[in-house]
């Protein structure tokens, strides 16, 4: 005969499971998104610092349509053909007159945003995805994903220009002695260096000229937390 408390200890262990492995698949939309091109207008939450909001932000989306059940279907289709010919929802509130058609996400891809994008309503937004995405942002406007990717993709037909983030966190976090050299490498790039990396296709990593220190410092010690 089982205990009659099982299932309360089994739902207690399943919700603290979940709460402290939230930021993990959270990422994962968020990495999708920003890929996508879909950062470069739109913010996880509105930060009041930005005086331009060229779009809302996931957190304003989720609260306008927290109480539509076919928001899904609608968003979805807003994602990918754009609001050039339809309604549009955010007049006088955003600056841009209308969103574009993202002709790179497919359908899978949009219900994957979308929904992850509706879900905030039923939580907080965890300030370690708000700093995954500022990072992911500096990545990008520094120049570092034209060669590197977040994640490794076994499936890929080519070979990577440079090691995936993950990659480089995998091999280095337990690595006491590595935070200085990483800063350095990004900073000056590997030109006079040995290879350390056999899988990509680049056979040295340039410096990355407009990168400041507090920023390559920034960026590192984000990569190996991943």
């Amino acid at each position: 005969m089982k205990p009659f408390y099982l299932p309360s200890l089994q739902a207690l262990v399943i919700s603290l499971v979940a709460a402290f492995t939230f930021p993990a698949h959270a990422e994962a939309p968020l990495e999708l998104a920003t890929e996508r091109g879909c950062l470069i207008c739109h913010f996880v939450k509105h930060d009041p610092a930005h005086k331009i909001k060229l779009a809302p932000s996931y957190e304003e989306i989720a609260a306008r349509y927290k109480d539509d059940n076919e928001a899904a279907e609608y968003l979805i289709g807003r994602v990918i053909d754009g609001t050039v010919k339809g309604r549009q929802n955010w007049k006088g509130e955003v600056n841009m007159r209308f969103m574009p058609p993202n002709v790179n996400v497919s359908r899978i891809e949009a219900s994957e945003i979308v929904n992850w994008i509706l879900d905030i309503k039923d939580r907080d937004i965890d300030p370690k995805l708000v700093h995954h995405e500022q990072m992911l942002g500096l990545a990008i406007r520094s120049g570092c994903t034209v060669c590197h990717a977040v994640n490794y993709n076994p499936d890929r037909r080519y070979v990577p220009l440079a090691p995936a983030y993950r990659e480089i966190a995998s091999k280095y976090r337990n690595r006491k002695d590595i935070r200085n050299e990483l800063i350095d490498t990004v900073m000056h790039g590997t030109l006079n260096k040995d290879k350390k990396w056999e899988n990509v296709n680049m056979r040295f990593m340039p410096p990355s000229l407009a990168l400041s220190k507090e920023n390559a410092e920034k960026l590192v010690d984000w990569i190996l937390t991943l």
